[in-house]
């Protein structure tokens, strides 16, 4: 399941993009990824949690303020991503250790964290069974595995809207399907607990994302599957 391109060329996108934050801050979808996963999990007192990729930090700002007494190490997989992070965190005075994202097998002993968090990351990844594999020998058994990935079906969407320069566009990536993602847990000790499809409408006025938000609460799973933009996983490592 290899693709054709390196995290060399991953952070180099990243890296052409300093507005990074500031176009994510105009879009209601991208916190959502931490606010919707958010109730579906929770995380011990005093856990090591791992959080790969970090982007610029604001998934760890997010959960740290929710569990003040966990210990997270970031990966960021891009320079910028990298200062960016060590700046948010300084300014609301977190000691986070951080440590860039160039590759596997990542440099931890086996069964070193509580909790790993992957958000829309597995995309990016030239390596997406290997990538999985290699955050499973990091988490304890009975550890808890956070992932998100936008819909395969939301490609042409992504597409779209990289053409456009609606957005700060993607980068090396290909969505995966559903199948092919809960295969990939299947083959590396990740037993599903939760999953849960979220996001009908990314962008627009408020009136439009918020009647996306009521359909969501409306729609049964099925149909969120097949239509939202995010799926959500937590896992449990067995």
């Amino acid at each position: 399941m290899k693709r054709n391109w390196t995290m060399s060329q991953v952070a180099a996108h990243w890296d052409s993009v300093p507005e990074y934050d500031s176009i994510n801050s105009q879009i209601d979808s991208y916190y959502r990824r931490f606010k919707d996963s958010a109730p579906l999990f929770s995380i011990p007192d005093n856990a090591k949690v791992l959080d790969t990729d970090c982007r610029t930090g604001n998934g760890a700002l997010f959960f740290s303020r929710k569990y003040p007494t966990a210990k997270f190490t970031c990966m960021p997989m891009a320079p910028s991503f990298e200062r960016a992070a060590q700046k948010r965190f300084a300014e609301n005075s977190l000691s986070i250790n951080l440590i860039p994202f160039f590759g596997i097998p990542l440099a931890f002993e086996d069964s070193t964290f509580d909790v790993v968090l992957t958000y829309e990351t597995i995309e990016h990844v030239p390596w997406p069974q290997e990538f999985v594999a290699e955050l499973s020998r990091v988490l304890k058994t009975g550890g808890i595995f956070v992932l998100t990935t936008p819909s395969v079906l939301w490609e042409p969407v992504h597409w779209l809207s990289a053409k456009l320069k609606l957005d700060h566009g993607e980068g090396p990536h290909i969505m995966l399907r559903r199948k092919t993602l809960l295969n990939i847990f299947a083959s590396t000790e990740l037993e599903v607990q939760t999953e849960k499809s979220f996001v009908l409408v990314p962008v627009g006025p408020c009136w439009l994302i918020n009647f996306g938000k009521l359909l969501e609460k409306i729609f049964p799973e099925w149909i969120k599957r097949l239509l939202c933009l995010r799926r959500t996983f937590i896992c449990i490592k067995k």
